[in-house]
């Protein structure tokens, strides 16, 4: 697919076209205005979601970051499952979402943000459960440091082991910081897709804070 990227250059900001496709046609262009036109009346939605629940300023701050990011990626998700977006241009589209409201998020990243630092990405991913369950995980700091390290969140077994240890023992984003890093030390240079469930608890015992 294609996305209508913002772009910030010494005229200010404009647009342009991006895929992992390498030609584009004038076809790709019309799909990619009304993918980019379908997204800001989502965004707007949002933002109106947010401004009545009174959970974010019209100045951008934040009074319950979880919460707010947990609406964003309940909404993105919906948005997803009606238009879908390819594995190649996942990264892109995450990216994309940077400067598209300036009260979600203001400004727009000068180069690319890895999906473990992406916080749309994040909120995508905590919005799979319940609000009830994601707030007895923790903050929205707590969240996004989880999702930081590559080996917890490139195995939904892995994320879910370690959901269920942080909601029976609560911590603050630093003290769960020993236990999430042991976990990504144990597995780094493991592809965990080759254990079969068994496999994979019995290593999961093995880690040491």
């Amino acid at each position: 697919m294609v996305l209508k990227i913002k772009k910030r250059g010494r005229k200010g900001e404009h647009f342009e076209y991006k895929s992992s496709k390498i030609l584009l046609t004038p076809k790709d262009i019309k799909s990619a205005d009304r993918f980019d036109a379908s997204l800001n009346k989502t965004l707007k939605k949002i933002e109106s979601i947010l401004l009545k629940r009174k959970i974010i300023s019209s100045r951008s701050k934040k009074k319950d970051p979880l919460q707010v990011w947990y609406i964003v990626g309940k909404q993105v998700n919906r948005f997803l499952k009606k238009h879908k977006v390819s594995r190649e241009d996942e990264n892109l589209f995450w990216n994309y979402l940077y400067g598209r409201s300036s009260l979600i998020h203001k400004g727009v990243p000068s180069s690319s943000i890895s999906q473990t630092r992406n916080d749309f990405r994040t909120a995508s991913l905590l919005a799979q459960y319940s609000y009830k369950v994601v707030k007895k995980v923790g903050p929205w700091a707590l969240w996004r440091e989880i999702l930081t390290y590559k080996s917890i969140l490139n195995d939904e077994r892995v994320f879910k082991w370690v959901i269920k240890r942080l909601i029976k023992t609560p911590r603050t984003r630093d003290a769960a910081r020993p236990l999430l890093k042991a976990v990504n030390n144990r597995f780094k240079r493991i592809d965990t897709t080759i254990l079969n469930d068994n496999e994979l608890i019995e290593k999961l015992k093995q880690v040491k804070e």
